[in-house]
């Protein structure tokens, strides 16, 4: 249906450069990208299911008789008409195709003489070799309102074409679209069963990949995860709570979660009551019960400390509660932690009061004296007075530099200094203070890129470590060794050593060794300070340690 003659072309309307509009109309809507939605969504273009239509086309023709009939699907550019009798084509320009104007309103569309109507009288199929006279088309009318196609006849001769034609080609439209939205629905019921029955095949695969997926996170946890029934009898446990419980799976699931075989304790050490263990409370109240601790004390282990956060598990159907999860971590270290603080407290609460009342005993004597003094007290009291300065001075500035460490605002001001002068300076300051010899081994000319008042910090704290903590190891050595792309410096005493199973925890914040009941004055932040600094600065600092033989702390930091 297409036309290579030229006609007058009096409209000048075009939709772009594709397709140029042969008739004295708008043929493009405004709502046209919904309605090249709506053809599309029915995915009829170009497949067999559009050819599927020619008997349709046939009937149509023979109803009218005429020698051409079609079913046609409007698209963007192009008029498809692959169910035709009396063409020889299956697709022509959207911009000559008189189906164009069919789709415009849903109104059976007839030109009974072309030659007669203006509007398409110009069109290259009236005027030229194909001698377009006649055009009757009912619109194909999606539910939604969208018209898509056409169910037309197209004759050479100018003919009639009365209501009672009129309603039969509807009606042949609405069979046709009826069809159209069958075949749809046909389409997708069918690809829901295949993708149904590709998942009925596939599941068993998946479900296995899925609990096994599943199995391996559970295991991989870092928390314990345990299931009871509506008994509570433990009927799962991963792999992390069988480690924290200490128990194999087997003897797990032939107790409860209340099990007299272990014993539950509140945090103050008393017996924790059945009813108040965090997977009864879940039980009861159905509420789900988050961070709550308590004590493990095994028959034969240390006790221990765990936070459980429990959740009920209810039936999908019925509502009904049918056991429990519990999830639950080992938090001893995490309560350790809390009573070094609280300890801390005391610990620093005492430290910082002895300078105080040290200077407010000095103060109170000068203060008594001032109209009479003694020259001997006097000077003793100035004496006590600075070094209780000095303590508070130096805990002030342990609780100042722990404060910032804790709140990332430990800054570093580098320049480049050399080794001997930090180690000499550090050396006069212990040797006005004790009667430890110091040693240095190794070339102290070294000179390194650091922050030289915090380094000295580390070092000085390293040394005053071994000669408050080794009082009988006269010698302490400074040992200095050039490593690759760093410098190690060591401190080592000769005194008494550090237990191993304390050495990992030396540089915790607030951990103090304990030395069976001797007391040491200070915070307890020294070596955590010192290990933040160095940290800060990319080195590493550790310790060794032999009970009875002496301890080397060690610090590096690179060499540029």
């Amino acid at each position: 249906m297409g036309s290579d003659q030229t006609c007058n072309d009096q409209s000048g309307i075009t939709r772009s450069n594709l397709m140029k509009n042969t008739f004295a109309t708008e043929i493009i809507l405004p709502n046209e990208q919904e309605r090249l939605a709506a053809l599309r969504r029915y995915r009829i273009l170009g497949t067999y299911a559009e050819k599927s239509f020619k008997n349709i086309a046939k009937l149509v023709a023979e109803i009218f008789k005429s020698s051409i009939a079609m079913i046609s699907l409007v698209d963007g550019e192009d008029v498809y008409f692959g169910s035709n009798v009396g063409m020889d084509t299956v697709v022509g320009p959207r911009g000559e195709s008189f189906c164009s104007l069919t789709v415009l309103q849903p109104e059976v569309n007839v030109i009974e003489d072309a030659m007669q109507d203006p509007i398409v009288a110009n069109n290259p199929l009236v005027c030229g070799d194909f001698g377009l006279r006649f055009y009757a088309g009912a619109p194909l009318i999606t539910h939604d309102g969208f018209l898509i196609g056409t169910v037309c006849l197209v004759d050479t001769q100018p003919r009639k074409f009365n209501e009672h034609d009129r309603a039969i080609l509807e009606g042949m439209a609405g069979v046709v679209m009826e069809q159209i939205e069958l075949r749809l629905q046909n389409l997708l019921d069918g690809e829901q069963q295949k993708l149904a029955n590709s998942q009925l095949a596939e599941i068993n695969a998946k479900l296995f990949a899925s609990e096994q997926r599943f199995q391996t996170i559970l295991d991989t946890m870092a928390e314990g995860v345990g299931v009871i029934d509506l008994e509570g009898h433990i009927i799962y446990a991963n792999e992390m709570a069988q480690r924290i419980l200490g128990l194999t799976h087997s003897e797990i699931r032939e107790r409860t979660y209340d099990d007299p075989k272990w014993q539950n304790l509140r945090l103050d050490g008393s017996p924790l009551p059945d009813a108040e263990h965090p997977m009864a409370i879940m039980m009861r109240s159905r509420i789900p019960v988050i961070d709550y601790e308590i004590g493990v004390q095994p028959p034969d282990k240390e006790l221990f400390y765990i936070s459980i956060n429990a959740a009920p598990l209810l039936d999908p159907q019925s509502g009904q509660l049918i056991g429990g999860i519990g999830t639950f971590m080992d938090v001893t270290n995490r309560r350790r932690v809390l009573q070094q603080k609280d300890e801390f407290i005391n610990v620093a609460s005492h430290e910082l009061r002895t300078p105080v009342t040290s200077l407010k005993a000095a103060m109170q004597i000068m203060g008594r004296m001032k109209d009479n003094p003694n020259p001997v007290v006097l000077s003793k009291m100035i004496e006590q007075s600075n070094r209780s300065l000095l303590r508070l001075t130096s805990l002030i500035t342990d609780l100042l530099d722990s404060s910032r460490i804790s709140q990332g605002k430990l800054n570093l001001v580098k320049s480049r200094f050399s080794l001997s002068k930090l180690i000499s300076n550090c050396c006069n300051l212990i040797r006005d203070s004790s009667k430890h010899e110091i040693t240095v081994e190794g070339d102290s000319n070294i000179e390194i890129e650091a922050d030289e008042q915090q380094i000295e910090q580390v070092l000085i704290n390293l040394v005053s470590n071994a000669v408050k903590y080794a009082p009988d190891a006269r010698v302490i050595t400074i040992r200095i060794e050039p490593c690759v792309g760093e410098i190690k410096i060591g401190v080592e005493d000769h005194g008494p050593g550090i237990p191993a199973d304390q050495l990992e925890h030396l540089f915790e914040q607030y951990y103090r060794v304990d030395y069976s009941g001797i007391q040491f004055s200070g915070l307890g932040l020294g070596l955590y300070i010192s290990s933040e600094i160095v940290k800060k600065h990319s080195g590493k600092i550790g310790v060794t340690s032999i009970l009875g033989k002496g301890t080397n702390f060690w610090f590096t930091l690179p060499k540029d």
